[in-house]
């Protein structure tokens, strides 16, 4: 704690050649040298250097608002200084009291609070000039004028004071009174990044990205964020300037190694930013393929010359293509396909190898995933068993707790037997016995991914199944949102003043909510919360493009949203300048008589029209963009003419909407 404290003999205020005397006050009980120095308009003058002298002499000048400094360091310390003090003084005497008092709305502020100053004085008229102390320096805010208010936007924290300084309007003083009165401005609490993530859960490119910060800071404060992308080569892009939105999103073109950096600051902060973060991702070409299920639609063996398609489930990607090569006396090869099932008809029994590879239309290697499948071909003569169709009673995905039935219809075979076998995120979970049955019903009662294995097979085989089929769901706790269409007005011109209603039409719309974000020449100006509504209506005021964000979950969910669609209108001031034609007041064109052509047009708002006459082929600008419809022109040749007319809307910045020429001839 700084115990060295100084004062002076006279008090502030004084006149200049005042004999001052600056005292130091040691309670330290330590051997110190002092040095004493005067600051004025961020000018500093060493009244006396490092000394033992614990009071110094000093006899200002001229008038001004002074700073008294003294630094003080231990004999034989290597530190510049080990203490200071200061404090203010004014030089220049009021010689008549104007001031009464000077009122202040508040004396304890924060960063970028206004402070309002009022000036009460005995009597009128008087002119009136302010000053503040910024750290060691006076600053001039307003000059004489005959203002006694004064509003000031705080910029700094600590202690600061402002000095109100008046004199008659006629008097060639440079003050005749002046008061100052001090205030307080409170740090403000620290903006903290405490949350920094990815909303998408698989980062893909050509795909959009969101991602979510959030902070601890005063609930009053308002605090902005930039983003920036940075690329695996250093690379920097800003994706959102500074901004209240604490959600950012952008879609991707190139996939690569990124980052993200989030800087956060209080609007009225001076620092560049007060907290960053950064957020390392990856942003792949398309998701990893995987192979769910390769299996065929009827199991073996089978007879030669039996068609037996192979059936390819897969995930991942973006332009999936399938490879089947059959291994074995008569072998095949497909090359790569877009369909995801393959007819093989054998031609030779015998054992075959049945490979199925996978990869997407940009990937250069041989294959990015791949399954193999033993099957035999054999001579013995009888009917295969043929699975024709399964049939749920449902689509996918399902709710927990709803009951699936499934149904198979086969054919082929003596007798045949049917059973099922259920798996539940790999695991299998139930099986069901052969039976003459070919019906199941099944109620999960867990949410999860789900496998339905129907199998049929002969009741004289020994096989496990002759054939079988695999059919796979997805059981949620609830359904998330999808909205399926947006309908809005299928207008092709937008006016202002015009509704613009638009309806979302949505999958379970009990269950659903929807939140709605209109933004005008990409500026957030409304922002609904969850509502149950399904129509969203506006009347636009000004012209603009206009975007409607439509965030849809289920009321169960817990994310941000399942579902996003948007809508963009341009709005317009009024329809477009159309029909545009030329009148004239003359049927007969005769030299040297005055003739007036007049426009008329449909649409627009304040139309400007400019006027060319075409004379010996040449075309003469003759009346520049103006509200006058009409020009007056007097022919002095004969011969053949042209009028062109230029039209647009006055706040169309395009050259023109719309024309039209007549032609005549002078006689």
């Amino acid at each position: 704690m700084n115990e060295l404290t100084i004062n002076c003999s006279l008090k502030s205020p004084q006149a200049k050649k005042s004999k001052v005397v600056i005292n130091v006050d040691n309670n330290l009980e330590q051997k110190l040298i002092y040095k004493y120095m005067i600051g004025c308009n961020g000018i500093w003058d060493t009244l006396k250097d490092f000394t033992g002298d614990e009071k110094v002499e000093w006899i200002p000048k001229e008038d001004g608002k002074y700073i008294l400094m003294v630094q003080a360091k231990k004999v034989g310390g290597n530190k510049s200084f080990d203490y200071i003090s200061k404090m203010d003084y004014i030089i220049g005497r009021a010689e008549e009291k104007l001031i009464s008092r000077i009122y202040i709305d508040k004396d304890k502020l924060e960063l970028g609070d206004k402070l309002n100053i009022t000036v009460e004085t005995t009597k009128f008229p008087i002119i009136f000039r302010y000053w503040i102390r910024i750290e060691d320096e006076w600053e001039m805010i307003k000059d004489y004028s005959a203002d006694n208010m004064l509003s000031w936007v705080v910029k700094s924290e600590g202690k600061g004071e402002i000095l109100v300084e008046c004199k008659n309007i006629d008097s060639k003083n440079d003050f005749d009174d002046f008061q100052s009165v001090k205030f307080q401005v409170l740090p403000l609490k620290d903006i903290v990044i405490t949350d920094f993530r990815c909303l998408t859960s698989d980062l893909v490119k050509d795909s959009e990205l969101i991602f979510k910060v959030d902070s601890e800071h005063d609930n009053d404060r308002t605090i902005l964020y930039k983003f920036f992308k940075i690329n695996s080569n250093g690379e920097t892009e800003c994706v959102q300037d500074y901004s209240t939105k604490r959600i950012v999103s952008y879609m991707e073109k190139k996939s690569g190694e990124y980052k993200l950096l989030c800087l956060a600051k209080d609007i009225y902060s001076m620092n560049k930013f007060d907290d960053r973060a950064v957020l390392n991702f990856k942003v792949k070409k398309y998701d990893k393929i995987y192979i769910k299920n390769f299996t065929t639609d009827v199991n073996y063996p089978q007879l030669c010359g039996i068609k037996v398609t192979l059936k390819a489930e897969a995930i991942g990607g973006r332009e999936l293509l399938y490879r089947y090569v059959i291994e074995g006396n008569c072998s095949e090869d497909s090359g790569y396909i877009t369909c995801n099932n393959y007819v093989w008809e054998s031609k030779q029994p015998g054992k075959y190898k049945l490979i199925l590879m996978v990869k997407d239309r940009s990937f250069q290697g041989n294959y990015e995933a791949i399954e193999y499948l033993n099957y035999i071909v054999d001579e013995r003569s009888r009917e295969p068993v043929k699975i024709e169709g399964v049939i749920l009673n449902r689509n996918n995905p399902i709710l927990k707790h709803e009951d699936i039935s499934m149904k198979i219809n086969a054919s082929g075979g003596m007798d045949l037997r049917y059973g099922f076998l259920i798996r539940k995120d790999g695991a299998e979970l139930k099986k069901i016995k052969y039976s003459n049955n070919n019906f199941m019903e099944f109620t999960p009662s867990q949410k999860g991914k789900y496998e339905l294995e129907a199998r049929v097979k002969d009741k004289y085989s020994d096989r496990e199944y002759d054939c079988h089929s695999i059919i796979s769901i997805d059981v949620l706790d609830y359904i998330p949102a999808v909205i399926d269409y947006i309908l809005y007005p299928t207008k092709e011109y937008f006016l202002v003043g015009d509704e613009i209603v638009i309806s979302s039409v949505a999958q379970n719309t009990r269950n659903i909510v929807i939140k709605y974000v209109l933004s005008i020449n990409g500026h957030k100006v409304e922002e609904t919360d969850f509502v149950t509504q399904k129509i969203y209506a506006f009347v636009p005021k000004y012209s603009g493009t206009y975007k409607v964000e439509i965030f849809a979950k289920n009321i169960k969910s817990t994310g941000e949203f399942d579902c996003k669609r948007e809508v963009c209108v341009e709005v317009n001031e009024a329809l477009p300048v159309t029909n545009t034609r030329i009148t004239c007041d003359n049927l007969k064109f005769v030299c040297n008589m005055p003739v007036t052509f007049t426009s008329h047009n449909e649409g627009g708002k304040d139309v400007l029209y400019e006027f060319y006459i075409m004379e010996n082929g040449d075309w003469n600008l003759v009346q520049g963009y103006s509200k006058k419809n009409y020009y007056t022109f007097i022919p002095f040749n004969k011969g053949e003419y042209k009028v062109l007319v230029l039209c647009k809307s006055q706040q169309n910045k395009v050259s023109y909407e719309d024309y039209n020429i007549l032609s005549f001839r002078t006689e």
